[in-house]
C-alpha cells in the first residue's frame, strides 16, 4: 500500500527538471539548473516575495479590519498583523500592551442598541492556542481600542482564566450581544 506525501514546490520543480534532462552520464550527474527547468515547474515555486500572505478581513459598516498571518521561518505562524481600512486609508492597529505575548486570532462585528458599529478582536496564541487564552477587545469603527485586560490573567496556576471583565462590562452597557468570532486560517 502506498502513502501520499507532500512534496515541497522546490523539490517538485527539481524533480520535474531532472525528468526532462537528457539521459546518459552527463544528464544524470549534473544538477538541473533553472534554464533547463520547465516553465510550469519554475512558476510553481514562488519566491519569498511572491508567497501569498494568509489572512482574513471583516467588513463592518464604515470600515474593514484586516488580519494577516505573518510568515515564520519554521513555517508555523505565531504572529499576526491587524490593520483597519477606513475612508480609503489603511493603517496598523497595535496590540494592547498587556497582549504583548499574544496575537490577534479572530474578528467579529457588533452593533450597539443605538446602531453604532464596533469591532471585536480576539487575542490568543497561534498556531495551537492554549487552554485559557481567549481575550476579547472592543474597538470602535475608527479602530480605537475601548477595553483592556489588565492584568491579562485572573486566578492562580490551574485556575487561571482570561480577564475579560472590562469587555463584558462595556458590551453589556452598550447593549451588545457578544458576536460569533471568525478565526484566521493558518
Amino acid at each position: 500500500m502506498s502513502t501520499l506525501r507532500f512534496v515541497p514546490p522546490l523539490a517538485l520543480a527539481l524533480l520535474l527538471a531532472a525528468c526532462n534532462a537528457p539521459s546518459g552520464p552527463a544528464g544524470s550527474a549534473a544538477a538541473p539548473d533553472a534554464a533547463n527547468a520547465p516553465a510550469s515547474a519554475a512558476a510553481a515555486t514562488p519566491s519569498p516575495t511572491q508567497q501569498e500572505e494568509k489572512g482574513m478581513h471583516k467588513e463592518c459598516p464604515g470600515a474593514t479590519l484586516h488580519l494577516t498571518a505573518l510568515p515564520a521561518k519554521d513555517g508555523e505562524t505565531t504572529r499576526t498583523r491587524l490593520e483597519i481600512d477606513k475612508d480609503g486609508q489603511r493603517r496598523a492597529i497595535d496590540a494592547p500592551a498587556e497582549m504583548s505575548d499574544y496575537t490577534a486570532v479572530g474578528l467579529a462585528c457588533a452593533e450597539d442598541s443605538k446602531g453604532a458599529s464596533y469591532f471585536v478582536v480576539q487575542y490568543g496564541e497561534l498556531p495551537f492556542g492554549c487552554a485559557f487564552c481567549e481575550w476579547f477587545y472592543l474597538y470602535d469603527a475608527d479602530g480605537k481600542q475601548l477595553t483592556h485586560s489588565t492584568p491579562p490573567l485572573r486566578g492562580d496556576a490551574d485556575a487561571q482564566s482570561p480577564n475579560n471583565d472590562e469587555y463584558s462590562q462595556l458590551i453589556a452597557k452598550l447593549g451588545i450581544t457578544h458576536p460569533e468570532v471568525d478565526y484566521i486560517e493558518e
